[in-house]
């Protein structure tokens, strides 16, 4: 390519249909995967007793009784987390295994859902952005927290888990735009539908799991402490909702169950040591998620951003303490996995950490931009950036960041174990599970599973393992160390007399 080609300009308005392009083409092999799903281990366990009102009842109003029923004996039996185990009791195959997909759907949708809201109240409303920035911000922000998640099978092909973490993860990001959308509209109306919206999602979040509810609570807090410093209007408010909050906390804490699960958990630390150590691998998470494909995201948010910042109010006075601040709240997510002796958590828990990273890096990478733009030397610099967002990108400059993108997903490793390739990516796992057969041969399996299970002419049921799955599953429970839990699930929720597992022969 000449020289001069690389100094033409690419418009915004191509640049917002390449990212969104990019994005929705990324997204339709997970969905399409969706299809070939089953459910797994503790989707059983949670639902049980819903299970048994819908096959006897087929109403939804005596199958959502009997989630509360399920609710309150989890209370007492196992955790407090009632808002997690209320939806957990409701997974999709209750009703009949075909719809379990909508699972993905679900979880999925939602995390991109509750991230468009939020992106649109805080660049849009608060910032100031226009409609290509956000779009592009909004794009680029989603493939990279989709793409490269630590644990996809747990982020949005399991109900159980997805529903715990990525769901709560997300209602509480829902919850942070519809504060900023209350707190930025001039109509009475408005703020007080708004206004009842925050109390039923501090109420949901409220019952999330601990890593979510703590990072919640915390950045209630900051909020709280942020009205009444700068005298704002919403500040009693900001009380009550921090107050429910942690009412909500006192509840879920204070179950009889928790002390039975706890028991099962071993190698449990004191508090201050479960805080160094959520610093110390609250740290080395984040060094190990930096990547180029993060890097091109923070650029072009930051370019796209530059004209927003410039023109904003804020006066980002101070981007060390609110870095060392962003720190804090990233490691303190960590603390409540350490403390129980699950050190970081499962694939699903590590999920949100990453998610909280990826927004909260971008979010830093912004105010330090709005420091550098207040400054008075920066001044020329700006308005050169402020031009150039205008008349587009140069084509040299996104073909660059084009090159580090595919750089990044080629060299992608999501752990020591794993080799390095475009494979540990969403939707590239995804898509190869489709093309080669594992998920339809899997899908089979499972079907013929289903229906030995679902047959009443079969009071015993001798089921076979699963060999082929595709990575982006759950797999197949007969495989978990907790084999006997795994077969009475299938005993209780199927009414068998017996299930067992085939001997190899």
């Amino acid at each position: 390519m000449k020289p001069v080609l690389l100094k033409k300009r690419v418009s915004n308005r191509v640049l917002v249909w390449l990212c969104v392009s990019a994005l929705l083409l990324s997204l339709l092999p997970l969905y399409a995967l969706s299809f070939y799903n089953h459910a797994c281990y503790d989707d059983f366990g949670f639902s049980i007793l819903t299970h048994d009102a819908w096959r006897g009842s087929g109403s939804w109003a005596e199958t959502i009784r009997a989630a509360v029923q399920n609710t309150v004996g989890i209370r007492q039996t196992w955790e407090g987390t009632y808002a997690t185990s209320f939806i957990s009791a409701l997974q999709p195959a209750v009703s009949g295994e075909h719809l379990y997909w909508l699972t993905t759907l679900l979880l999925l949708s939602f995390l991109l859902l509750s991230l468009w809201f939020f992106l649109r109240q805080m660049l849009v409303r608060v910032l100031g952005a226009d409609a290509t920035t956000f779009w592009m911000a909004f794009s680029a922000l989603s493939f990279v927290m989709i793409q490269f998640v630590p644990d996809l099978s747990e982020a949005f092909f399991w109900f159980n888990g997805g529903v715990a973490y990525t769901l709560m993860w997300s209602l509480m990001v829902l919850r942070l735009g519809v504060y900023a959308r209350m707190t930025h509209t001039g109509s009475k109306t408005g703020k007080t539908a708004l206004g009842a919206v925050m109390i039923l999602l501090t109420v949901v979040v409220g019952g999330a799991k601990y890593t979510t509810l703590l990072l919640a609570a915390l950045v209630d807090l900051l909020i709280t402490a942020w009205a009444f410093w700068k005298k704002k209007g919403y500040r009693r408010f900001s009380v009550t909702c921090f107050v429910l909050m942690m009412a909500c906390f006192a509840f879920s804490a204070t179950a009889p169950g928790n002390s039975v699960r706890a028991a099962t958990l071993m190698g449990g630390v004191s508090a201050p040591e479960a805080i160094l150590q959520s610093f110390y691998f609250g740290i080395a998470l984040m060094g190990s998620w930096f990547s180029l494909p993060l890097l091109v995201v923070w650029a072009l948010i930051a370019w796209q951003l530059s004209e927003a910042l410039h023109g904003c109010p804020l006066r980002f006075n101070h981007p060390i303490w609110v870095t060392v601040l962003s720190l804090c709240l990233f490691c303190a997510q960590l603390a409540p996995t350490i403390y129980t002796g699950n050190y970081l958590g499962d694939g699903r828990t590590v999920n949100t950490y990453f998610y909280t990273f990826v927004l909260m890096s971008c979010a830093l990478v912004l105010y330090w931009m709005g420091w550098l733009i207040r400054r008075r030397e920066c001044r020329s610099c700006v308005a050169a950036i402020g031009t150039s967002r205008k008349n587009g990108l140069r084509m040299g400059a996104l073909l660059a960041a084009v090159v580090l993108l595919v750089i990044g997903c080629i060299s992608f490793q999501p752990d020591a174990d794993t080799p390095q390739g475009l494979d540990n990516m969403a939707s590239v796992s995804a898509l190869r599970s489709l093309l080669n057969g594992e998920a339809r041969a899997y899908d089979e399996a499972m079907t013929q599973r289903d229906a030995a299970l679902n047959d009443p002419a079969q009071p015993e049921v001798v089921l076979h393992p699963v060999e082929t799955i595709p990575e982006a599953f759950m797999g197949d429970a007969l495989e978990s160390d907790n084999l006997d839990y795994v077969l009475s699930l299938y005993a209780e929720y199927y009414e068998k007399q017996r299930v067992t597992v085939a001997k190899e022969e």
